[in-house]
């Protein structure tokens, strides 16, 4: 069976989604929502270096509307910007006209019960009305901090901890606005408490749903979550993709997550995020996910990837593959509001046609 996709946004993600979907044989690319002038009108397949597709991208909302679709990718900027309304009634117009949504740009959406009660009633209502089903996707969270466990405490008799860790280089990293939220480039004094935008019910807390659905998917009985960060301030300038890391700014960032319960540590999900490896190498250098699991048996898992497409950050594709692989599961599930809880374990990724030997 075939699925008629239209990919919303062509940045960091939307890049790697809309290639994932045009190359795809089970998906039929039918619309692409751009966001500049200068990519209006372009051939979908000259966006990413493949041949024409016969889909032009656009701007207009309105004709995106007008298109005959399963599903939308939705991938524009959500959580980063420091605002998730825009966001959110994009992807309640499209839910109420009837489209399936899958979205990377509202992270802590991966859990419902995450989100706040009112963004929550938006969703399902515009569900009902469309008579169809949206799903929050993503690597972290979305994956590595939430499925991830779970999948793998099936394995278990005993869980006395779970702990990961998300490593991660940022020097290659495009987006000016997302390297700004993180912290990079600000003093200390900027960031002044920026750690409590991280805190309790604030939706632009992502990382808080994975602690919780873990906690739910595993009956951990979670009573409490902290939040903990520390800053590696450079003393020297740092060149990355987005400019200039000037001395006496922050280099490296570091924070957790960690769910309590009965008065010890249970859940502990930690990022280092870095510019250079030479400030607190401690703290991990590369980029990888590795998970720890202390109890019976006790597990060590590492997660490394790489990729040598746009920006060749690890991250961007694999957000992105998470969302395009959740299309036929989304599209074929009741309309409501759903977690990767709610359906059945999909696979993705194609298998690469056979390389041909020549005849001798």
């Amino acid at each position: 069976m075939s699925y008629k996709v239209i990919q919303w946004g062509t940045g960091n993600v939307g890049k790697h989604s809309l290639r994932a979907i045009i190359e795809r044989p089970d998906l039929e690319l039918v619309g692409l929502r751009v966001y500049s002038e200068e990519k209006s009108g372009r051939d979908a397949g000259d966006l990413v270096g493949l041949p024409p597709t016969g889909v032009r991208a656009t701007t207009n909302v309105d004709e995106i509307l007008a298109i005959d679709a399963d599903c939308v990718a939705y991938t524009a900027l959500g959580m980063t910007k420091g605002d998730i309304s825009d966001s959110i009634a994009d992807i309640c117009l499209l839910l109420k006209n009837g489209f399936n949504v899958i979205s990377s740009a509202v992270e802590r959406a991966i859990y419902p019960k995450a989100l706040a009660p009112d963004t929550l009633k938006q969703l399902e209502d515009a569900c009902r009305e469309g008579d169809s089903s949206f799903l929050g996707a993503g690597i972290n969270p979305g994956f590595t901090m939430d499925l991830w466990p779970v999948y793998m405490s099936r394995l278990s008799r005993r869980i006395d901890r779970i702990n990961i860790v998300e490593v991660c280089d940022m020097r290659n990293y495009d987006s000016a606005e997302n390297m700004g939220f993180m912290g990079f480039g600000k003093t200390l004094e900027e960031l002044g408490d920026r750690a409590m935008r991280f805190e309790g019910s604030d939706e632009l807390t992502p990382f808080y749903s994975s602690v919780l659905m873990v906690s739910d998917a595993l009956r951990f009985n979670v009573d409490a979550v902290r939040f903990e960060s520390e800053y590696g301030v450079t003393d020297k300038r740092i060149e990355v993709a987005t400019g200039v890391i000037e001395p006496g700014t922050v280099a490296v960032v570091k924070m957790r997550y960690v769910g309590e319960s009965g008065g010890r540590d249970i859940l502990v999900n930690e990022w280092v995020w870095r510019t250079t490896d030479e400030i607190n190498p401690e703290w991990g250098t590369g980029e990888y996910w590795e998970m720890k699991i202390d109890g019976d048996p006790a597990m060590n898992c590492r997660l490394e990837a790489t990729t040598t497409y746009d920006s060749k950050r690890i991250v961007s594709i694999v957000v992105a593959t998470n969302v395009v692989n959740s299309i036929p599961a989304v599209c074929d599930a009741s309309s409501g509001v759903k977690s990767a809880l709610d359906l059945p374990p999909c696979g993705g990724g194609q298998v690469a046609a056979p390389a041909v030997a020549n005849a001798t």
